[in-house]
């Protein structure tokens, strides 16, 4: 583990005691006030699960923050903000183990299946337990290919030729011109969809068991076995149904369960609960006359040998018990692990989050959370549990997107997953040079940078300005991933924080325009999960009223003097060239910046002049800050940059 005084100690393990049982603890009314706070880090919220936490356990508050980076749930258990209920998506290993305590002589861990707790084993003990799962597979619009004629596919071959017959025929199509698309909101999917590909004609295979019993024993590669393992992405990618720009991360996520539930996409690999979101959203759609209904089926991961088709499954995630907080804290969370551990603990999660499948001994299914079509591989014993090294998966699924985008050869690909694998994070970091040194923590969380001022976003958006040499400069809340915490910053650091490859450019702007694009920046600025297009700004001051309609709702805009922009007057400021359409606009791309373009030509271009292109990201940029200004000069500040008039004091 490298050295930082950004690493703060965690404290050492509780002493283990005994739990009461579900049922058998006697409860007093407690106020709110004198409630013990849990707190959940997630990418969505727990409603079912709360409500029976709170009404079996009269002394516990349930507190979910969503997050949607996944990513994120590590750093804060490093820097000391981690939640108390740890739920990552990804099983921990020797290197993260440590944020967690031990709960192997806990009840609970004995309650489920023992090949899946077996793997999540670390020198012998459980950190974790693991929550309902998900099946995979290709969530396809049956409908679409009833009307098209086409007989459902029972090879990769024949899924490529009924996608490519569907097109001619014109359906299942996007203003992309593509009918299928891989679920891509995180890195995890992209490499399950690649892992799951090997399934039927090798990882299914005696052969693949013996060879990923070594692999887990670090006594195998991926290198030299795994070559093709991009070969039926080529291929669909090659026969033009499927878009390899959002893989590659050039543009948003495909809109999955929109365009399924409105026939603009025939199909889509993906999990059970995208699979409920299709069938929900396709039954409003057709209640409010906007599609027709829709029937939809979800395929396994198909053969071309001849091998018996497999579906996936995996656990949605795994839930363990931060390491570091109080040992009142720790017993509460037993509770609730003890509680999580039955079967009304699991129909709470398996509702909250529209899951698949339990793994707990003794689990009664509900039949309507099985996806339509599963049943068949469940009957016939080839549901396919992944015993995959979890971080493996999302670290190929991240390294995959290097490949789509051109910059890693599949040789190059496979050497960095195995060289990540047997030689840890560390080894992959490319500097691990300090890039300097934060007096402060500057902290991502609950959407702030796509709400309001934050000290992050002024920090950054300086840097920006700073290094591009304008006047004026923003950055999107959505390209702001993670925060940077008090001590040695790296290069890793700044990877997590801007993963994206966006080039900063310089435009000159009227007044006016500057003042549309502050309107759309705070369009959505006040829903639940807020969009990413919510803007953090340098040289500029502005106001604005979430309660008023969208689209109407700046009050207004001035210089850090308070002299007002003149709507009139030009003005240079330092964008990002996704917001000036250098993908596009259409799926959401652009978050709607049509008044900055410079690059769409499908799209009006905006009243905007193009003052230099600077080659360089947000990423490095400020990497760039850093190495201009090797020590932080002083302590951010909200300054009241952005006001919003609906939450002001």
């Amino acid at each position: 583990m490298r050295k930082s005084n950004r690493y703060r100690c965690l404290k050492g393990l509780a002493v283990l005691l005994c739990f009461c049982l579900v049922g058998g603890c006697q409860q007093k009314t407690v106020e709110k006030s004198d409630k013990i706070v849990i707190t959940v880090l997630y990418t969505n919220k727990f409603p079912q699960l709360e409500e029976l936490v709170e009404s079996t356990y009269s002394d516990i508050d349930l507190q979910c923050e969503i997050t949607p980076y996944t990513s994120e749930l590590s750093r804060r258990l490093e820097n000391g903000y981690g939640p108390d209920l740890v739920l990552s998506k990804e099983a921990y290993t020797d290197d993260n183990s440590q944020y967690l305590i031990d709960i192997s002589d806990l009840s609970a861990s004995a309650a489920y299946d023992g090949t899946i707790m077996k793997g999540l084993r670390v020198e012998g003990k459980n950190y974790q337990l693991p929550l309902p799962g998900q099946y995979y597979g290709y969530i396809i619009n049956e409908t679409l290919f009833e009307q098209a004629g086409i007989e459902l596919p029972n090879s990769n071959q024949s899924l490529i030729e009924a996608l490519v017959q569907l097109k001619q025929q014109g359906y299942g199509l996007g203003d992309d011109d593509k009918n299928i698309a891989i679920q891509s909101d995180y890195n995890t999917y992209f490499g399950l969809f690649l892992i799951g590909g090997e399934v039927p004609d090798f990882l299914g295979t005696v052969e693949g068991v013996q060879w990923l019993s070594d692999y887990k024993e670090k006594n195998s590669r991926l290198t030299g076995v795994w070559d093709n393992v991009f070969d039926l992405t080529d291929e669909l990618v090659a026969s033009g149904v499927l878009d390899a720009a959002p893989l590659s991360k050039q543009r948003n996520s495909i809109l999955t369960h929109e365009r399924m539930a409105s026939g603009n996409l025939a199909a889509v690999f993906g999990d059970s609960s995208l699979f409920a979101q299709c069938v929900s959203e396709n039954q409003i759609a057709f209640e409010e006359g906007k599609a027709m209904q829709y029937s939809y089926r979800m395929l396994p991961l198909m053969s071309d040998e001849g091998n018996e088709p497999w579906i996936l499954y995996a656990p949605s995630s795994y839930v363990g018990i931060n390491a570091s907080i109080s040992e009142e804290k720790q017993e509460a969370c037993k509770r609730i692990l003890a509680l999580i551990s039955t079967q009304e603990g699991q129909d709470a999660i398996i509702k909250d989050l529209q899951m698949g499948a339990s793994s707990l001994r003794g689990y009664v299914a509900n039949e309507t959370s099985v996806p339509n079509g599963v049943e068949t591989f469940i009957d016939s014993g080839y549901v396919y549990n992944l015993n995959f090294p979890e971080r493996v998966v999302q670290y190929l699924g991240s390294t995959a997107q290097q490949r789509m985008a051109g910059r890693l050869t599949n040789e190059e690909l496979l050497q960095a997953v195995d060289q990540y694998y047997l030689e840890g994070s560390q080894a992959m970091a490319d500097n691990l040079s300090v890039l300097t040194v934060m007096k402060q923590d500057l902290l991502f969380q609950n959407f702030n940078v796509r709400r309001t001022e934050t000290e992050l976003g002024n920090f950054l958006a300086d840097c920006i300005a700073s290094v591009a040499a304008a006047p004026i400069a923003v950055v999107n809340g959505g390209n702001i991933r993670s925060s940077l915490y008090v001590g040695d910053v790296y290069c890793e650091d700044l990877e997590a924080l801007f993963p994206f490859e966006n080039e900063i450019i310089v435009i000159e702007a009227s007044g006016q325009t500057i003042w549309d694009m502050l309107e759309n920046s705070v369009t959505y600025s006040d829903d639940e999960f807020p969009n990413g297009r919510f803007l953090q700004i340098s040289g500029l001051h502005y106001v604005f009223d979430s309660s008023k309609p969208r689209g109407s709702r700046m009050v207004s805009v001035t210089l850090p003097d308070g002299t007002p922009i003149d709507l009139k007057a030009n003005y240079q400021l330092a964008v990002n060239n996704y917001m000036a359409g250098a993908v596009g606009y259409f799926e959401g791309n652009g978050d709607g910046y049509t008044m900055l373009n410079i690059y769409d030509e499908n799209t009006p271009k905006g009243d905007v002049t193009l003052i230099k292109e600077s080659g360089m990201s947000y990423r490095e940029m400020v990497k760039q800050y850093f190495r201009d200004h090797p020590e932080q000069e002083k302590i951010i500040e909200l300054e009241g940059r952005i006001v919003d008039l609906a939450n002001a004091d």
